[in-house]
């Protein structure tokens, strides 16, 4: 009877299993091989392991593409920073058409050129610096007391960023019911018109308010305080004579829009400066001789002579001599650069179109990257990755048309055009085809090229003709360079920020994920049907179990009955 019971409570406990117990069925009552005895978790994941074997090379070509286009990417980015690196080389004319002074007496006269100023040579002698408008406060000698300079009673005591006019019984011009501070001055521009500019100061403003307020207003003066003296002094703010005949700097009022000329603002009631007072210094004009001509003048120190700059360090009478020449050295430095950059450019697009293909290492997908140690993946990677843009038409073709380039004569558009192929600048393609074409340069023939003609030597890069033969050689390599990444865009997509439609290679990425998401959803489905056959089987056996277990009870029940 016992055992009879025993063998109830195992079919029962059979059914419960049978009907979704959660520790040997899941979410969709996936038999998990009880009734069996197999394990059935493993075959199945045998049996999707083989059916997902096309999934690899799947997803293996799609991080391929990938890593088309980020090469791609990268050799654009490449030829961009050439392209644009021209404009700051070769084709910039105070590059290629740099000056270069000397001065026999750097102390006494320097000197500075453009790329547009000729070369020659210039004599000074005999010069005397130009000189700006000084005036100095006389308190006594304006107000006609003759207690002396100072507008103060006490500099000593008197607090220079503090209110000024709360400080009225030590300042000798204010009687203290004063509220605001005004004047004007003037000076005059380089036609000789007078130009004005006012002033207004209230019991908020110090002294030191006043003068940076003066001499932050555009007025063309500098006014200056003496904390010992208690004096103040304003100089004009440029050299030179521009009031024939007057005073350059002049103190007043303003009536209305009017300038009124007068001893009774502010400058002069409060601070001691006149209209009548002795100048300090008077504008003068800087003069000296030029190649010979006599009396040459100049309102500033630093002036313009063809196209030189130089400035009056100092007045001399002996002859200085300054020059002006081509600088060699920086031309040369030009080019040799744009050859370097260029070089470099080809040898890694060259590098990239000859780079061996291991057709035996493709890129490791997630799953594999896990199975290997770091090292391993750097060394596959480092095959994988190789060889991607190897024979690359695009890359081959903006190679082919950069060396030919060079070959091509160019027929600039100047008189007496010294040089028409590069060859004659001591700059040639290398013999070895090898190498994409990379230049060689004869340093000592370019340097003697641009010292014979640095005008000929520049439009042999820069000549902007209408036609390729007119342009000079860097203007057809960009026009080249702008064709090559007009077309690598088409097909891997300028930058990051592309939309994948936009492009082939971004398009065919696409097609290749949309097929492994395809492929993953059918894999799921024969997963499914995988355990539904296998539930299927289990649940018949179980079924079979269950009913011999019934029909052994009943057997045994039925020998006890008798």
């Amino acid at each position: 009877m016992n055992g009879r019971l025993k063998t109830e409570k195992q079919t029962a406990s059979l059914f419960f299993i049978l009907e979704g117990s959660d520790s040997m069925v899941d979410s969709v009552n996936r038999m998990t091989g009880f009734a069996s005895g197999m394990d059935i978790n493993q075959m199945v994941r045998d049996l999707m392991d083989a059916e997902r074997q096309p999934l690899q090379p799947m997803q293996q070509n799609a991080v391929e593409t990938q890593l088309k286009i980020d090469e791609y990417r990268e050799m654009n980015r490449r030829f961009s920073e050439f392209r644009n690196d021209t404009f700051d080389g070769v084709l910039r004319r105070s590059n290629m058409q740099s000056r270069e002074t000397t001065s026999s007496n750097e102390s006494a006269l320097s000197a500075s050129a453009s790329a547009a100023t000729p070369e020659g040579t210039y004599t000074i002698s005999d010069a005397v610096t130009a000189k700006s408008e000084r005036r100095t406060s006389d308190f006594g000698t304006t107000n006609g007391t003759g207690d002396g300079g100072s507008f103060l009673d006490d500099a000593g005591a008197f607090d220079r960023r503090s209110s000024f006019l709360t400080q009225a019984d030590n300042v000798k011009g204010l009687d203290g019911t004063e509220t605001e501070l005004s004047f004007a001055l003037a000076v005059y521009d380089e036609n000789g018109d007078q130009q004005t500019t006012s002033f207004s100061f209230d019991a908020t403003d110090s002294l030191d308010d006043i003068v940076d307020e003066v001499n932050r207003s555009g007025a063309g003066v500098q006014l200056f305080y003496d904390d010992f003296s208690g004096r103040m002094s304003m100089q004009r703010s440029d050299t030179g004579v521009y009031s024939e005949g007057g005073k350059e700097i002049r103190f007043g009022t303003m009536d209305g829009e009017t300038f009124a000329e007068a001893d009774d603002g502010a400058l002069s009631t409060v601070f001691g400066f006149s209209n009548n007072d002795t100048v300090e210094t008077e504008a003068s004009n800087a003069s000296f001789r030029l190649n010979g001509l006599d009396a040459v003048e100049r309102r500033s120190n630093t002036f313009d002579v063809n196209g030189v700059t130089m400035t009056l360090n100092q007045d001399f009478t002996e002859e200085v001599q300054v020059g002006v020449s081509s600088d060699t050295d920086r031309i040369v430095d030009t080019v040799m650069s744009f050859v370097e950059d260029y070089n470099d450019m080809v040898e890694t697009t060259q590098d990239k179109v000859s780079e061996e293909y291991f057709r035996d290492y493709a890129p490791l997908t997630e799953e594999q990257r896990r199975e290997l140690s770091e090292s391993e993946v750097e060394l596959w990677e480092e095959r994988s990755n190789s060889g991607l843009l190897q024979r690359d038409s695009i890359l081959q073709g903006a190679i082919s048309n950069m060396r030919s380039q060079f070959y091509e004569t160019v027929d600039a558009d100047i008189p007496n055009q010294t040089f028409n192929q590069i060859a004659e600048l001591g700059i040639t393609t290398s013999s070895d085809f090898r190498r994409g074409g990379v230049l060689e340069v004869d340093e000592e023939q370019l340097r003697a090229a641009v010292e014979e003609d640095p005008e000929s030597v520049y439009q042999m890069f820069a000549a902007d003709g209408d036609t390729p033969a007119e342009q000079g050689i860097a203007r057809r390599l960009r026009d080249t360079l702008d064709n090559t990444i007009t077309q690598i865009g088409e097909r891997a997509g300028r930058t990051d920020l592309a939309a994948n439609q936009s492009f082939t290679l971004g398009r065919e990425l696409e097609s290749q994920e949309d097929d492994i998401s395809n492929f993953e959803r059918r894999m799921q489905q024969v997963e499914d049907r995988y355990w539904s056959q296998f539930t299927a089987m289990e649940k018949a056996m179980a079924d079979a179990n269950s009913q011999m277990q019934q029909l052994m009870s009943q057997m045994g029940g039925g020998g006890q009955m008798m």
